[in-house]
Protein backbone atom coordinates (compact mmCIF):
# COMPACT_ATOMS: atom_id res chain seq x y z
CA UNK A 1 0.00 0.00 0.00
CA UNK A 2 2.78 2.43 0.90
CA UNK A 3 4.57 1.75 -2.39
CA UNK A 4 1.32 2.30 -4.31
CA UNK A 5 0.64 5.58 -2.47
CA UNK A 6 4.19 6.75 -3.16
CA UNK A 7 3.83 5.97 -6.88
CA UNK A 8 0.46 7.78 -7.13
CA UNK A 9 1.90 10.80 -5.31
CA UNK A 10 4.76 10.96 -7.83
CA UNK A 11 2.28 10.76 -10.72
CA UNK A 12 0.14 13.46 -9.12
CA UNK A 13 3.18 15.78 -8.88
CA UNK A 14 4.41 14.63 -12.32
CA UNK A 15 5.98 17.92 -13.31
CA UNK A 16 8.05 18.19 -10.14
CA UNK A 17 8.90 14.48 -10.31
CA UNK A 18 10.00 14.81 -13.93
CA UNK A 19 12.30 17.69 -13.07
CA UNK A 20 13.86 15.63 -10.29
CA UNK A 21 14.33 12.58 -12.57
CA UNK A 22 15.95 14.76 -15.23
CA UNK A 23 18.23 16.35 -12.64
CA UNK A 24 19.40 12.99 -11.30
CA UNK A 25 19.83 11.49 -14.78
CA UNK A 26 21.83 14.55 -15.78
CA UNK A 27 24.32 13.50 -13.09
CA UNK A 28 24.29 9.76 -13.77
CA UNK A 29 24.46 9.88 -17.59
CA UNK A 30 27.77 11.81 -17.86
CA UNK A 31 29.30 9.50 -15.27
CA UNK A 32 28.16 6.51 -17.29
CA UNK A 33 29.65 7.96 -20.49
CA UNK A 34 32.91 8.84 -18.72
CA UNK A 35 33.23 5.36 -17.22
CA UNK A 36 32.25 3.78 -20.53
CA UNK A 37 35.03 5.70 -22.28
CA UNK A 38 37.50 4.77 -19.57
CA UNK A 39 36.53 1.11 -19.58
CA UNK A 40 36.20 0.84 -23.36
CA UNK A 41 39.45 2.60 -24.23
CA UNK A 42 41.55 0.81 -21.62
CA UNK A 43 40.00 -2.58 -22.35
CA UNK A 44 40.51 -2.08 -26.08
CA UNK A 45 44.19 -1.34 -25.55
CA UNK A 46 44.50 -4.16 -23.05
CA UNK A 47 42.71 -6.65 -25.32
CA UNK A 48 45.04 -5.71 -28.17
CA UNK A 49 47.96 -6.40 -25.87
CA UNK A 50 46.50 -9.68 -24.67
CA UNK A 51 45.17 -10.96 -27.98
CA UNK A 52 48.34 -10.26 -29.97
CA UNK A 53 50.90 -12.82 -28.77
CA UNK A 54 53.74 -10.62 -30.07
CA UNK A 55 53.16 -8.40 -27.04
CA UNK A 56 53.92 -11.38 -24.81
CA UNK A 57 57.06 -12.30 -26.74
CA UNK A 58 60.43 -12.04 -25.01
CA UNK A 59 63.35 -11.80 -27.46
CA UNK A 60 67.00 -12.28 -26.48
CA UNK A 61 69.40 -9.45 -27.32
CA UNK A 62 72.58 -11.37 -26.59
CA UNK A 63 73.99 -14.56 -28.06
CA UNK A 64 75.11 -17.23 -25.64
CA UNK A 65 74.77 -20.97 -25.24
CA UNK A 66 71.54 -22.11 -23.61
CA UNK A 67 71.58 -25.72 -22.47
CA UNK A 68 68.69 -28.15 -22.60
CA UNK A 69 68.57 -28.08 -18.81
CA UNK A 70 68.12 -24.29 -18.94
CA UNK A 71 65.06 -24.71 -21.15
CA UNK A 72 63.65 -27.43 -18.89
CA UNK A 73 64.05 -25.17 -15.87
CA UNK A 74 62.32 -22.29 -17.67
CA UNK A 75 59.40 -24.50 -18.75
CA UNK A 76 58.89 -25.48 -15.11
CA UNK A 77 57.53 -21.96 -14.40
CA UNK A 78 54.20 -22.71 -16.08
CA UNK A 79 52.38 -19.87 -14.33
CA UNK A 80 54.64 -17.33 -16.05
CA UNK A 81 55.94 -19.05 -19.21
CA UNK A 82 53.42 -20.20 -21.84
CA UNK A 83 55.87 -21.35 -24.51
CA UNK A 84 59.62 -21.60 -25.03
CA UNK A 85 61.56 -23.23 -27.86
CA UNK A 86 65.32 -23.23 -28.57
CA UNK A 87 66.75 -21.50 -31.63
CA UNK A 88 69.98 -22.07 -33.54
CA UNK A 89 72.28 -19.33 -34.83
CA UNK A 90 70.33 -16.85 -36.94
CA UNK A 91 72.84 -16.99 -39.78
CA UNK A 92 72.41 -20.78 -39.94
CA UNK A 93 68.61 -20.62 -40.06
CA UNK A 94 68.26 -19.10 -43.55
CA UNK A 95 67.21 -21.22 -46.54
CA UNK A 96 66.16 -20.69 -50.14
CA UNK A 97 62.55 -21.67 -50.86
CA UNK A 98 61.26 -22.69 -54.29
CA UNK A 99 57.59 -23.18 -55.12
CA UNK A 100 56.27 -26.31 -56.82
CA UNK A 101 56.26 -24.66 -60.25
CA UNK A 102 59.92 -23.74 -59.85
CA UNK A 103 59.41 -20.19 -61.15
CA UNK A 104 59.77 -18.36 -57.82
CA UNK A 105 62.67 -18.55 -55.35
CA UNK A 106 62.80 -16.53 -52.16
CA UNK A 107 65.07 -16.56 -49.10
CA UNK A 108 63.26 -17.52 -45.90
CA UNK A 109 64.18 -17.55 -42.24
CA UNK A 110 63.52 -20.80 -40.41
CA UNK A 111 61.84 -20.40 -37.03
CA UNK A 112 61.44 -23.20 -34.50
CA UNK A 113 57.94 -24.07 -33.38
CA UNK A 114 56.45 -26.76 -31.15
CA UNK A 115 53.07 -27.76 -29.69
CA UNK A 116 51.45 -24.86 -27.86
CA UNK A 117 53.06 -22.10 -29.96
CA UNK A 118 50.76 -19.08 -29.32
CA UNK A 119 51.95 -17.13 -32.36
CA UNK A 120 50.70 -19.89 -34.66
CA UNK A 121 47.63 -21.00 -32.76
CA UNK A 122 46.33 -17.43 -32.27
CA UNK A 123 46.92 -16.35 -35.88
CA UNK A 124 44.94 -18.91 -37.89
CA UNK A 125 47.81 -21.37 -37.91
CA UNK A 126 48.54 -24.91 -36.76
CA UNK A 127 51.63 -26.57 -35.33
CA UNK A 128 53.31 -28.31 -38.30
CA UNK A 129 53.92 -32.03 -38.28
CA UNK A 130 57.24 -33.54 -39.47
CA UNK A 131 57.62 -32.77 -43.16
CA UNK A 132 55.43 -29.66 -42.90
CA UNK A 133 55.91 -25.94 -42.38
CA UNK A 134 53.79 -22.88 -41.65
CA UNK A 135 54.47 -19.71 -43.66
CA UNK A 136 53.93 -16.09 -42.80
CA UNK A 137 51.64 -14.16 -45.12
CA UNK A 138 54.58 -12.20 -46.55
CA UNK A 139 56.39 -15.44 -47.44
CA UNK A 140 53.27 -17.00 -48.99
CA UNK A 141 52.65 -13.94 -51.17
CA UNK A 142 56.29 -13.80 -52.31
CA UNK A 143 56.18 -17.47 -53.37
CA UNK A 144 52.57 -17.36 -54.60
CA UNK A 145 51.61 -20.43 -52.57
CA UNK A 146 48.80 -21.40 -50.22
CA UNK A 147 48.08 -24.00 -47.56
CA UNK A 148 48.44 -27.51 -48.96
CA UNK A 149 51.06 -26.60 -51.59
CA UNK A 150 54.55 -28.08 -51.72
CA UNK A 151 57.82 -26.19 -51.22
CA UNK A 152 61.44 -27.14 -51.68
CA UNK A 153 63.78 -25.69 -49.07
CA UNK A 154 67.49 -25.61 -49.75
CA UNK A 155 70.57 -24.86 -47.66
CA UNK A 156 73.93 -23.87 -49.13
CA UNK A 157 77.47 -24.32 -47.79
CA UNK A 158 81.06 -23.97 -48.99
CA UNK A 159 83.32 -26.99 -48.45
CA UNK A 160 86.96 -26.72 -49.57
CA UNK A 161 86.12 -23.91 -51.97
CA UNK A 162 83.14 -25.59 -53.66
CA UNK A 163 79.47 -24.80 -53.22
CA UNK A 164 77.15 -27.55 -52.08
CA UNK A 165 73.36 -27.49 -51.82
CA UNK A 166 71.12 -29.65 -49.67
CA UNK A 167 67.40 -29.62 -50.41
CA UNK A 168 64.32 -31.20 -48.86
CA UNK A 169 60.58 -30.94 -49.59
CA UNK A 170 57.96 -29.64 -47.16
CA UNK A 171 54.21 -29.27 -47.27
CA UNK A 172 52.61 -25.96 -46.28
CA UNK A 173 50.30 -26.77 -43.37
CA UNK A 174 48.94 -23.22 -42.96
CA UNK A 175 49.54 -19.57 -43.75
CA UNK A 176 49.50 -17.17 -40.80
CA UNK A 177 47.45 -13.98 -40.67
CA UNK A 178 49.02 -10.62 -41.42
CA UNK A 179 49.19 -9.75 -37.71
CA UNK A 180 51.60 -12.60 -36.92
CA UNK A 181 54.73 -11.24 -38.61
CA UNK A 182 55.85 -9.04 -41.46
CA UNK A 183 58.94 -11.19 -42.05
CA UNK A 184 59.32 -13.87 -44.70
CA UNK A 185 59.66 -16.88 -42.45
CA UNK A 186 58.78 -20.55 -42.26
CA UNK A 187 57.96 -22.21 -38.95
CA UNK A 188 59.23 -25.80 -38.70
CA UNK A 189 60.14 -28.38 -36.07
CA UNK A 190 63.37 -28.10 -34.12
CA UNK A 191 65.01 -31.08 -35.84
CA UNK A 192 64.70 -29.33 -39.21
CA UNK A 193 66.52 -26.22 -38.03
CA UNK A 194 69.17 -28.36 -36.33
CA UNK A 195 69.70 -30.32 -39.55
CA UNK A 196 70.17 -27.13 -41.58
CA UNK A 197 72.69 -25.79 -39.08
CA UNK A 198 74.59 -29.10 -39.02
CA UNK A 199 74.72 -29.13 -42.81
CA UNK A 200 76.05 -25.58 -42.99
CA UNK A 201 78.67 -26.47 -40.38
CA UNK A 202 79.92 -29.28 -42.63
CA UNK A 203 78.37 -32.17 -40.75
CA UNK A 204 76.43 -34.98 -42.35
CA UNK A 205 72.66 -35.23 -41.98
CA UNK A 206 71.68 -38.86 -42.69
CA UNK A 207 67.96 -38.07 -42.40
CA UNK A 208 68.16 -36.00 -45.61
CA UNK A 209 70.99 -37.92 -47.24
CA UNK A 210 73.41 -34.99 -46.89
CA UNK A 211 77.05 -35.99 -46.84
CA UNK A 212 79.62 -34.67 -44.38
CA UNK A 213 81.25 -35.44 -41.08
CA UNK A 214 79.27 -37.25 -38.42
CA UNK A 215 79.51 -36.00 -34.82
CA UNK A 216 80.10 -39.49 -33.50
CA UNK A 217 80.07 -40.17 -29.79
CA UNK A 218 83.42 -41.03 -28.27
CA UNK A 219 84.37 -43.10 -25.23
CA UNK A 220 85.07 -41.48 -21.87
CA UNK A 221 86.15 -43.16 -18.67
CA UNK A 222 85.91 -42.52 -14.97
CA UNK A 223 89.41 -43.83 -14.35
CA UNK A 224 91.81 -46.64 -15.19
CA UNK A 225 93.66 -49.52 -13.55
CA UNK A 226 97.41 -49.56 -14.15
CA UNK A 227 99.16 -52.96 -13.83
CA UNK A 228 102.94 -53.07 -13.63
CA UNK A 229 105.38 -56.00 -13.16
CA UNK A 230 107.33 -53.95 -10.64
CA UNK A 231 106.03 -51.53 -7.98
CA UNK A 232 106.15 -47.86 -8.96
CA UNK A 233 108.17 -45.35 -7.02
CA UNK A 234 106.61 -42.25 -5.52
CA UNK A 235 108.08 -40.25 -8.40
CA UNK A 236 106.46 -42.62 -10.91
CA UNK A 237 103.13 -42.21 -9.16
CA UNK A 238 103.44 -38.43 -9.41
CA UNK A 239 104.22 -38.76 -13.13
CA UNK A 240 100.96 -40.67 -13.65
CA UNK A 241 98.95 -37.57 -12.69
CA UNK A 242 101.32 -34.98 -14.13
CA UNK A 243 99.87 -33.56 -17.39
CA UNK A 244 97.81 -36.68 -18.02
CA UNK A 245 94.38 -35.39 -17.02
CA UNK A 246 94.20 -37.69 -14.00
CA UNK A 247 94.19 -36.19 -10.52
CA UNK A 248 94.68 -39.06 -8.10
CA UNK A 249 96.60 -42.34 -7.94
CA UNK A 250 96.39 -44.97 -5.22
CA UNK A 251 97.60 -48.56 -4.94
CA UNK A 252 94.89 -51.23 -4.83
CA UNK A 253 94.96 -54.75 -3.45
CA UNK A 254 94.34 -57.87 -5.49
CA UNK A 255 90.65 -58.27 -4.61
CA UNK A 256 89.86 -54.64 -5.41
CA UNK A 257 91.84 -54.82 -8.62
CA UNK A 258 89.99 -57.99 -9.63
CA UNK A 259 86.64 -56.28 -8.95
CA UNK A 260 87.52 -53.33 -11.17
CA UNK A 261 89.18 -55.38 -13.92
CA UNK A 262 86.76 -58.26 -13.97
CA UNK A 263 89.64 -60.72 -13.75
CA UNK A 264 92.56 -61.42 -11.41
CA UNK A 265 95.84 -59.70 -12.34
CA UNK A 266 99.00 -61.68 -12.81
CA UNK A 267 100.53 -62.88 -9.52
CA UNK A 268 103.20 -60.51 -8.29
CA UNK A 269 102.01 -57.58 -10.36
CA UNK A 270 101.22 -54.24 -8.72
CA UNK A 271 97.90 -52.50 -9.34
CA UNK A 272 97.18 -48.77 -9.19
CA UNK A 273 93.88 -46.99 -9.60
CA UNK A 274 93.98 -43.55 -11.23
CA UNK A 275 90.88 -41.32 -11.30
CA UNK A 276 89.79 -37.88 -12.41
CA UNK A 277 88.31 -35.22 -10.14
CA UNK A 278 85.70 -33.54 -12.37
CA UNK A 279 85.62 -34.23 -16.07
CA UNK A 280 85.86 -37.74 -17.48
CA UNK A 281 89.06 -39.13 -18.96
CA UNK A 282 89.35 -39.58 -22.73
CA UNK A 283 91.49 -41.82 -24.88
CA UNK A 284 94.08 -39.06 -25.05
CA UNK A 285 94.38 -39.11 -21.26
CA UNK A 286 94.88 -42.88 -21.31
CA UNK A 287 97.47 -42.56 -24.06
CA UNK A 288 99.33 -40.00 -21.96
CA UNK A 289 99.56 -42.53 -19.12
CA UNK A 290 100.75 -45.19 -21.58
CA UNK A 291 103.49 -42.85 -22.76
CA UNK A 292 104.61 -42.24 -19.17
CA UNK A 293 105.03 -46.00 -18.65
CA UNK A 294 106.58 -46.78 -21.99
CA UNK A 295 109.19 -49.55 -21.79
CA UNK A 296 108.00 -50.95 -18.46
CA UNK A 297 105.61 -53.57 -19.80
CA UNK A 298 102.70 -51.95 -17.98
CA UNK A 299 99.05 -52.45 -18.82
CA UNK A 300 96.48 -49.62 -18.70
CA UNK A 301 92.87 -50.86 -18.44
CA UNK A 302 90.09 -48.22 -18.78
CA UNK A 303 87.41 -48.29 -16.09
CA UNK A 304 83.90 -46.84 -15.82
CA UNK A 305 81.47 -46.60 -12.94
CA UNK A 306 78.95 -49.41 -13.62
CA UNK A 307 75.95 -48.30 -15.68
CA UNK A 308 72.47 -49.64 -15.01
CA UNK A 309 71.03 -50.63 -18.38
CA UNK A 310 67.90 -52.40 -19.58
CA UNK A 311 68.19 -55.07 -22.27
CA UNK A 312 65.19 -56.20 -24.31
CA UNK A 313 65.16 -59.00 -26.86
CA UNK A 314 62.47 -59.79 -29.40
CA UNK A 315 59.46 -61.50 -27.86
CA UNK A 316 60.38 -60.59 -24.28
CA UNK A 317 57.72 -59.19 -21.99
CA UNK A 318 60.02 -56.49 -20.64
CA UNK A 319 63.60 -55.36 -20.20
CA UNK A 320 66.16 -57.15 -18.04
CA UNK A 321 68.13 -54.76 -15.85
CA UNK A 322 71.86 -55.42 -15.47
CA UNK A 323 75.02 -53.56 -14.48
CA UNK A 324 77.22 -52.73 -17.47
CA UNK A 325 80.99 -52.70 -16.89
CA UNK A 326 83.95 -52.11 -19.16
CA UNK A 327 85.38 -55.48 -20.21
CA UNK A 328 89.06 -56.14 -19.56
CA UNK A 329 90.21 -55.03 -23.01
CA UNK A 330 93.53 -53.36 -22.26
CA UNK A 331 96.40 -51.65 -23.97
CA UNK A 332 100.02 -52.29 -23.17
CA UNK A 333 102.48 -49.49 -22.66
CA UNK A 334 104.10 -50.37 -25.94
CA UNK A 335 100.99 -49.73 -28.04
CA UNK A 336 98.00 -47.54 -28.45
CA UNK A 337 94.94 -47.74 -26.27
CA UNK A 338 92.75 -50.51 -27.58
CA UNK A 339 89.63 -48.34 -27.50
CA UNK A 340 91.18 -46.01 -30.01
CA UNK A 341 91.06 -46.50 -33.74
CA UNK A 342 89.41 -45.24 -36.85
CA UNK A 343 86.99 -48.13 -37.21
CA UNK A 344 83.71 -47.96 -35.35
CA UNK A 345 83.53 -50.70 -32.66
CA UNK A 346 80.60 -53.07 -32.77
CA UNK A 347 78.10 -52.61 -29.94
CA UNK A 348 78.55 -56.12 -28.52
CA UNK A 349 77.32 -56.78 -24.99
CA UNK A 350 78.47 -59.94 -23.17
CA UNK A 351 75.96 -61.09 -20.55
CA UNK A 352 75.94 -63.77 -17.88
CA UNK A 353 74.62 -67.19 -19.01
CA UNK A 354 71.97 -67.27 -16.26
CA UNK A 355 70.15 -64.15 -17.52
CA UNK A 356 66.84 -64.71 -19.39
CA UNK A 357 68.27 -63.25 -22.57
CA UNK A 358 68.94 -64.97 -25.87
CA UNK A 359 71.95 -64.27 -28.00
CA UNK A 360 71.45 -61.97 -30.97
CA UNK A 361 69.97 -58.52 -31.59
CA UNK A 362 68.58 -56.63 -28.61
CA UNK A 363 67.68 -53.10 -27.58
CA UNK A 364 69.64 -51.30 -24.89
CA UNK A 365 68.00 -48.56 -22.81
CA UNK A 366 70.09 -46.30 -20.65
CA UNK A 367 68.95 -43.35 -18.57
CA UNK A 368 71.29 -41.04 -16.68
CA UNK A 369 69.65 -38.12 -14.84
CA UNK A 370 67.40 -36.46 -17.45
CA UNK A 371 69.28 -37.95 -20.41
CA UNK A 372 68.05 -41.10 -22.10
CA UNK A 373 69.45 -43.31 -24.86
CA UNK A 374 68.02 -46.25 -26.77
CA UNK A 375 70.20 -48.17 -29.23
CA UNK A 376 70.40 -51.63 -30.83
CA UNK A 377 73.14 -53.97 -29.56
CA UNK A 378 74.28 -57.53 -30.18
CA UNK A 379 74.17 -59.92 -27.21
CA UNK A 380 76.63 -62.72 -26.53
CA UNK A 381 76.80 -64.98 -23.50
CA UNK A 382 80.10 -65.48 -21.79
CA UNK A 383 82.03 -65.81 -18.56
CA UNK A 384 80.45 -62.86 -16.78
CA UNK A 385 79.43 -62.66 -13.09
CA UNK A 386 75.70 -63.01 -12.45
CA UNK A 387 73.55 -59.92 -12.92
CA UNK A 388 76.25 -58.19 -14.93
CA UNK A 389 77.00 -57.31 -18.53
CA UNK A 390 80.32 -56.37 -20.03
CA UNK A 391 81.39 -54.54 -23.16
CA UNK A 392 84.68 -53.47 -24.64
CA UNK A 393 86.20 -50.30 -23.27
CA UNK A 394 85.31 -48.45 -26.48
CA UNK A 395 81.63 -49.45 -26.35
CA UNK A 396 81.18 -49.10 -22.59
CA UNK A 397 83.03 -45.77 -22.63
CA UNK A 398 80.77 -44.47 -25.40
CA UNK A 399 77.67 -45.35 -23.38
CA UNK A 400 79.36 -43.75 -20.36
CA UNK A 401 79.46 -40.46 -22.32
CA UNK A 402 75.74 -40.09 -21.60
CA UNK A 403 76.72 -39.08 -18.07
CA UNK A 404 78.26 -35.91 -19.49
CA UNK A 405 76.58 -35.19 -22.83
CA UNK A 406 73.44 -35.98 -24.78
CA UNK A 407 73.92 -38.96 -27.09
CA UNK A 408 71.42 -40.26 -29.63
CA UNK A 409 71.27 -43.23 -31.95
CA UNK A 410 70.97 -42.47 -35.66
CA UNK A 411 69.44 -45.36 -37.56
CA UNK A 412 70.45 -44.01 -40.97
CA UNK A 413 74.12 -43.95 -39.99
CA UNK A 414 73.83 -46.85 -37.51
CA UNK A 415 75.93 -44.85 -35.09
CA UNK A 416 75.79 -43.15 -31.73
CA UNK A 417 75.95 -39.42 -32.41
CA UNK A 418 76.44 -36.41 -30.18
CA UNK A 419 73.46 -34.16 -29.67
CA UNK A 420 74.12 -30.47 -29.44
CA UNK A 421 75.03 -29.15 -26.01
CA UNK A 422 73.33 -25.78 -26.29
CA UNK A 423 71.41 -23.33 -28.46
CA UNK A 424 72.22 -19.77 -29.48
CA UNK A 425 68.77 -18.32 -28.74
CA UNK A 426 65.13 -19.00 -28.02
CA UNK A 427 61.53 -18.10 -28.78
CA UNK A 428 59.71 -17.29 -25.55
CA UNK A 429 56.17 -16.15 -24.76
CA UNK A 430 54.88 -15.19 -21.33
CA UNK A 431 51.62 -16.68 -20.11
CA UNK A 432 49.98 -13.22 -19.76
CA UNK A 433 51.01 -9.62 -20.29
CA UNK A 434 51.15 -9.28 -16.51
CA UNK A 435 53.80 -12.04 -16.39
CA UNK A 436 56.11 -10.36 -18.93
CA UNK A 437 57.85 -8.22 -16.33
CA UNK A 438 58.43 -11.18 -13.97
CA UNK A 439 59.93 -13.33 -16.73
CA UNK A 440 62.14 -10.47 -17.91
CA UNK A 441 63.49 -9.89 -14.40
CA UNK A 442 64.14 -13.62 -14.00
CA UNK A 443 66.16 -13.71 -17.23
CA UNK A 444 68.08 -10.51 -16.49
CA UNK A 445 69.09 -11.92 -13.11
CA UNK A 446 70.73 -14.75 -15.09
CA UNK A 447 72.57 -12.22 -17.26
CA UNK A 448 70.28 -12.67 -20.29
CA UNK A 449 69.40 -9.30 -21.83
CA UNK A 450 65.99 -9.38 -23.52
CA UNK A 451 63.56 -7.08 -25.30
CA UNK A 452 59.89 -7.00 -24.29
CA UNK A 453 56.84 -4.77 -24.59
CA UNK A 454 57.11 -3.99 -20.89
CA UNK A 455 56.99 -0.22 -21.41
CA UNK A 456 53.89 -0.42 -23.56
CA UNK A 457 52.19 -2.66 -21.02
CA UNK A 458 53.18 -0.24 -18.24
CA UNK A 459 51.65 2.66 -20.20
CA UNK A 460 48.32 0.86 -20.37
CA UNK A 461 48.47 0.18 -16.64
CA UNK A 462 49.28 3.84 -15.91
CA UNK A 463 46.44 4.98 -18.17
CA UNK A 464 44.08 2.63 -16.36
CA UNK A 465 45.25 3.91 -12.96
CA UNK A 466 45.02 7.60 -13.86
CA UNK A 467 41.70 7.24 -15.68
CA UNK A 468 40.28 5.43 -12.65
CA UNK A 469 41.48 8.19 -10.34
CA UNK A 470 39.95 10.94 -12.51
CA UNK A 471 36.70 9.01 -12.81
CA UNK A 472 36.32 8.56 -9.08
CA UNK A 473 37.09 12.24 -8.42
CA UNK A 474 34.40 13.32 -10.85
CA UNK A 475 32.06 10.60 -9.63
CA UNK A 476 32.51 11.75 -6.03
CA UNK A 477 31.47 15.29 -6.95
CA UNK A 478 28.49 13.98 -8.92
CA UNK A 479 27.39 11.60 -6.18
CA UNK A 480 27.53 14.32 -3.55
CA UNK A 481 25.48 16.61 -5.76
CA UNK A 482 22.94 13.94 -6.65
CA UNK A 483 22.46 12.76 -3.07
CA UNK A 484 22.09 16.35 -1.89
CA UNK A 485 19.49 17.15 -4.55
CA UNK A 486 17.49 14.00 -3.85
CA UNK A 487 17.70 14.52 -0.07
CA UNK A 488 16.50 18.09 -0.32
CA UNK A 489 13.68 17.17 -2.67
CA UNK A 490 12.37 14.32 -0.55
CA UNK A 491 12.70 16.36 2.64
CA UNK A 492 10.77 19.19 1.05
CA UNK A 493 8.15 16.72 -0.16
CA UNK A 494 7.60 15.52 3.40
CA UNK A 495 7.29 19.12 4.61
CA UNK A 496 4.74 19.93 1.88
CA UNK A 497 2.67 16.86 2.68
CA UNK A 498 2.67 17.08 6.48
CA UNK A 499 -1.10 17.46 6.57
CA UNK A 500 -1.73 14.46 4.36
CA UNK A 501 0.78 12.32 6.22
CA UNK A 502 -0.77 13.28 9.59
CA UNK A 503 -4.18 12.24 8.27
CA UNK A 504 -2.72 8.88 7.30
CA UNK A 505 -1.44 8.53 10.85
CA UNK A 506 -4.92 9.27 12.18
CA UNK A 507 -6.33 6.63 9.88
CA UNK A 508 -4.09 4.05 11.59
CA UNK A 509 -0.87 4.11 9.58
CA UNK A 510 2.02 2.97 11.78
CA UNK A 511 5.12 5.06 12.20
CA UNK A 512 7.39 2.39 10.72
CA UNK A 513 5.09 2.20 7.69
CA UNK A 514 5.22 5.98 7.28
CA UNK A 515 9.03 5.75 7.15
CA UNK A 516 8.76 3.69 3.96
CA UNK A 517 6.90 6.47 2.12
CA UNK A 518 9.91 8.73 1.32
CA UNK A 519 12.16 5.71 0.85
CA UNK A 520 9.75 4.27 -1.74
CA UNK A 521 9.60 7.62 -3.52
CA UNK A 522 13.40 7.81 -3.52
CA UNK A 523 13.69 4.35 -5.07
CA UNK A 524 11.06 5.13 -7.73
CA UNK A 525 12.63 8.45 -8.69
CA UNK A 526 16.16 7.06 -8.76
CA UNK A 527 15.02 4.07 -10.85
CA UNK A 528 13.44 6.38 -13.39
CA UNK A 529 16.57 8.50 -13.51
CA UNK A 530 18.72 5.38 -13.85
CA UNK A 531 16.65 4.07 -16.77
CA UNK A 532 16.76 7.44 -18.54
CA UNK A 533 20.53 7.72 -17.97
CA UNK A 534 21.06 4.19 -19.36
CA UNK A 535 19.10 5.05 -22.52
CA UNK A 536 21.12 8.26 -22.98
CA UNK A 537 24.36 6.33 -22.45
CA UNK A 538 23.47 3.71 -25.04
CA UNK A 539 22.63 6.40 -27.62
CA UNK A 540 25.81 8.41 -26.99
CA UNK A 541 28.00 5.27 -26.88
CA UNK A 542 26.59 4.18 -30.25
CA UNK A 543 27.43 7.55 -31.74
CA UNK A 544 30.98 7.50 -30.31
CA UNK A 545 31.69 3.96 -31.52
CA UNK A 546 30.33 4.80 -34.97
CA UNK A 547 32.51 7.90 -35.26
CA UNK A 548 35.67 5.97 -34.33
CA UNK A 549 34.85 2.74 -36.17
CA UNK A 550 37.74 3.24 -38.60
CA UNK A 551 40.24 3.17 -35.70
CA UNK A 552 38.72 0.08 -34.09
CA UNK A 553 39.03 -3.59 -34.94
CA UNK A 554 36.06 -5.90 -35.26
CA UNK A 555 34.15 -6.40 -31.99
CA UNK A 556 36.03 -3.50 -30.35
CA UNK A 557 34.27 -0.54 -28.72
CA UNK A 558 35.67 2.77 -27.54
CA UNK A 559 32.74 3.39 -25.20
CA UNK A 560 31.05 0.38 -23.66
CA UNK A 561 29.88 -1.11 -20.39
CA UNK A 562 29.01 -4.65 -19.51
CA UNK A 563 25.78 -5.89 -17.92
CA UNK A 564 27.69 -6.37 -14.69
CA UNK A 565 28.60 -2.69 -14.64
CA UNK A 566 24.93 -1.70 -15.00
CA UNK A 567 23.95 -4.04 -12.17
CA UNK A 568 26.62 -2.58 -9.90
CA UNK A 569 25.49 0.93 -10.88
CA UNK A 570 21.84 0.13 -10.13
CA UNK A 571 22.68 -1.24 -6.69
CA UNK A 572 24.83 1.82 -5.96
CA UNK A 573 22.13 4.30 -7.08
CA UNK A 574 19.44 2.50 -5.07
CA UNK A 575 21.67 2.44 -2.01
CA UNK A 576 22.36 6.18 -2.29
CA UNK A 577 18.67 6.91 -2.81
CA UNK A 578 17.83 5.02 0.39
CA UNK A 579 20.51 7.00 2.23
CA UNK A 580 19.12 10.26 0.82
CA UNK A 581 15.54 9.30 1.73
CA UNK A 582 16.53 8.39 5.28
CA UNK A 583 16.67 12.06 6.30
CA UNK A 584 13.15 12.62 5.01
CA UNK A 585 12.00 9.41 6.69
CA UNK A 586 13.35 10.64 10.03
CA UNK A 587 11.40 13.86 9.58
CA UNK A 588 8.27 11.84 8.86
CA UNK A 589 8.62 9.96 12.15
CA UNK A 590 8.45 13.26 14.06
CA UNK A 591 5.10 14.28 12.61
CA UNK A 592 2.27 14.77 15.18
CA UNK A 593 -1.16 13.40 14.16
CA UNK A 594 -2.81 16.06 16.38
CA UNK A 595 -1.73 18.72 13.91
CA UNK A 596 -4.15 17.22 11.41
CA UNK A 597 -7.05 17.82 13.89
CA UNK A 598 -5.93 21.37 14.62
CA UNK A 599 -5.77 22.12 10.89
CA UNK A 600 -9.33 20.84 10.53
Amino acid sequence: MIFRLAFKDIVHDWLLSLCLVLAISAIIAPLLILFGLKFGAVETMRSRLVQDPKNREIRPLTTRSFSREWFDELRAHQAEVAFVAPMTRQISASVMATNAAGDLREPLSLMVTAPGDPLLLENSGVVPEPGECVLTEAAAKALNVAAGDQLTLGAQRIIQGRYENGTFPVRIAAVLGERASSLRAAYVRLEVVESVEDYKDGRAVPAYGWQGELPEAYPVFDGAVVLTPEPLSKLDEVLLVNNTGFSRVQPVAGDEARDKLGYAPEPGWSAYWITVRQRAATEDNLQAVVNKLRGRGAIVAPWIEPLEIGLTVAGASGPVTVQLRARSDVASSSGAVQAAGSTRPQRVIVVAPDLPLSEGPATLRLKVADRELQAPVLLHKGDVPGGQAQASAAVAGTFNLLRHRNVRYDSAADALLLSRQGYAGFRLYAATIDAVDAVQQRLEQQGVTVHTERERIAEVRRLDRYATLVFWLIAAVGVIGGVSALTASLYASVERKKKELNVLRLLGLLKRELVLFPISQGLLLSSGALALAAVLFLLVARVINTLFRAQLHAEESLCTLSLGHFLILAVGVWTLSVVAATFAALRATRLDPAEALRDE
